[in-house]
C-alpha cells in the first residue's frame, strides 16, 4: 500500500524552507486572508533580501519593509484600506530603499493567472493612457503582427514560493475550502498553480476522512503541497473569509503608531519579536478579542 507522506510542519520549519533572496508570493488581498502567522515567522528567523511579487498587499508586506527584509516589490497597491496608506512601504519608496515594479491591479492578478498557464507573457492595453508604462521599465510595448495596433507586453509572475492561509486541510497536505468562495480565495488558488513550492497555513487540521467525506472541498491536493501548518487565527489581524472578521482595533492600532519608524520598531518588538512562538501571539492578543472576531459556522 502507498502511504502518503506528511507534510505537517511546525511554523518554524515551514519559515525555515525561505531562504534569504528568495521570490515569493504571500497569499491574501486588501484585509482577508493574509498569512500572517507565517510573516512574523519569517521575520523572527531573519530571512531578508526578498523577492515579493504580488497584487493587493497589506501590512503582511508592509511589516516586511519596515522589518527591511523586502529588496524588490512587484504589485499594484499596498495599503490599509480605510486605515490610510502603508505607512513603511511609503517610507521605503520616497527613501528609495526597496525596487518597485508597479502594475495596475488587473494586469498584477493576470500576471498570476499567465503563470498559472505556464506563459511567459501576456499582451494588455490595460495600461495604455496611463503613467504605469513610463515609470516601469519591466512593462514592454509591442505592435500586433496581425495589424491590431500596440500593446504592452507583460511578464508572468513566476514565485519562487507561494504561501497561502486556508480554512482546513489533513497532514499530508490537502487543503479544504468552503464551497462559497470569494475573489481572495480565488486569486490565492490560482496562486497556488504558479508554481512547486506551496505553503499553506490552516486554520485547523482535520482528519483525512474527513477530506474523504468532502472530497469536492479538497481544491488543493496534496502533491501540490510542500508544507502545511496548523495556525488557527493565522490570519490576525486580518480576516479569514467565513472564519472571522478582521480585527479593525488592531489594524487601526498598527495604522497609528506605525507612521514613526520609533512607533514602528515598537510594534516589532511587542508583535514579533517579544512573542516567540503564534501561540504566544495568541495569547497577547487575548481570547476575548479574538471570540469576538469568530462568525458563526467558521470551520469547515
Amino acid at each position: 500500500m502507498n502511504v502518503p507522506e506528511i507534510k505537517l510542519r511546525s511554523l518554524a520549519e515551514a519559515a525555515a524552507l525561505i531562504k534569504s533572496g528568495s521570490r515569493i508570493h504571500l497569499g491574501g488581498m486588501a484585509v482577508h486572508n493574509h498569512p500572517m502567522a507565517f510573516v512574523y515567522e519569517l521575520i523572527r528567523q531573519g530571512t531578508r533580501n526578498l523577492t515579493i511579487v504580488g497584487h493587493v498587499s497589506a501590512s503582511d508586506v508592509d511589516i516586511l519593509i519596515g522589518a527591511g527584509r523586502v529588496r524588490r516589490l512587484e504589485f499594484s497597491y499596498v495599503g490599509l484600506e480605510e486605515f490610510g496608506t502603508a505607512p513603511c512601504f511609503r517610507r521605503a519608496v520616497e527613501a528609495g530603499e526597496i525596487e518597485l515594479s508597479e502594475y495596475s491591479e488587473p494586469v498584477a492578478f493576470e500576471r498570476f493567472a499567465c503563470s498559472a498557464r505556464g506563459m511567459p507573457f501576456f499582451t494588455t492595453r490595460e495600461m495604455i493612457g496611463t503613467d504605469l508604462p513610463r515609470v516601469n521599465p519591466d512593462i514592454r510595448e509591442i505592435c500586433d503582427p496581425f495589424g491590431s495596433g500596440t500593446y504592452h507586453a507583460v511578464s508572468a509572475a513566476e514565485p519562487e514560493w507561494v504561501i497561502i492561509h486556508a480554512p482546513a486541510g489533513d497532514r499530508y497536505g490537502n487543503v479544504l475550502f468552503f464551497p462559497y468562495r470569494q475573489l481572495p480565495e480565488d486569486l490565492d488558488l490560482t496562486a497556488t498553480r504558479t508554481t512547486r513550492n506551496l505553503i499553506v497555513t490552516v486554520e485547523q487540521i482535520v482528519s483525512h476522512d474527513r477530506v474523504k467525506q468532502s472530497p469536492y472541498l479538497n481544491l488543493i491536493p496534496r502533491f501540490r503541497t510542500t508544507a502545511i501548518v496548523e495556525a488557527p487565527y493565522g490570519a490576525h489581524p486580518f480576516s479569514c473569509l467565513h472564519v472571522y472578521d478582521q480585527d479593525r482595533n488592531h489594524l487601526g492600532h498598527y495604522a497609528s503608531v506605525a507612521r514613526t519608524t520609533e512607533g514602528f520598531n515598537r510594534y516589532l518588538d511587542d508583535y514579533v519579536y517579544s512573542v516567540q512562538t503564534h501561540d504566544a501571539y495568541l495569547e497577547l492578543i487575548g481570547a476575548a478579542r479574538l471570540a469576538n472576531l469568530r462568525q458563526i459556522g467558521g470551520i469547515l
